[in-house]
């Protein structure tokens, strides 16, 4: 028995705009029907990050407060990577073109985000805050560097 050939399946691009735009529908339609079950609560300032990390290291805070501190921005940036993944590989122009795929994907990432925060201000609670798009252009940029490793590396099991 000799080794299985390997099957590419190659995904118009168009399928993959589509899909980006489906999942940007999804996304919009989630904080729609979150506004007025969930609110935005109070934010940590940097300062108080800082304070709370120094109080985790002397033993103070529990890692149950550390984790509840950090779960929203953890949140807010799984919630793009899949968005910055599916954005790079439909604005992808090829390896000569790659930074300036990332400066797009980071670009609309960014717009859509902030887009978002500005909408929400029309619902009746906010689900999100104007900070959270940073956490958001972050998990943009990791959805781009998948996108990026999606199309250099090949990995097969046997």
């Amino acid at each position: 028995m000799g080794k299985s050939t390997i099957r590419v399946v190659t995904v118009p691009r168009a399928v993959t705009v589509i899909l980006l735009i489906i999942l940007s529908a999804a996304m919009s339609l989630l904080i729609a029907s979150l506004s007025g079950r969930a609110y935005l609560g109070a934010r940590l300032t940097m300062p108080e990050v800082v304070s709370l990390m120094h109080r985790y290291d002397e033993g103070v805070v529990s890692n149950d407060a550390l984790l509840a501190t950090a779960a929203p921005g953890i949140a807010d940036l799984l919630f793009f990577v899949p968005w910055g993944a599916l954005a790079f590989l439909a604005f992808d122009g090829g390896d000569e073109h790659r930074l300036r795929t990332y400066l797009v994907t980071l670009a609309v990432g960014v717009t859509f985000a902030l887009g978002l925060m500005a909408w929400q201000s029309r619902l009746p609670t906010r689900v999100t805050g104007w900070d959270d798009a940073g956490w958001n252009a972050l998990g943009c940029l990791f959805g781009a560097v998948a996108g990026h490793l999606r199309k250099r590396l090949r990995i097969r099991f046997d």
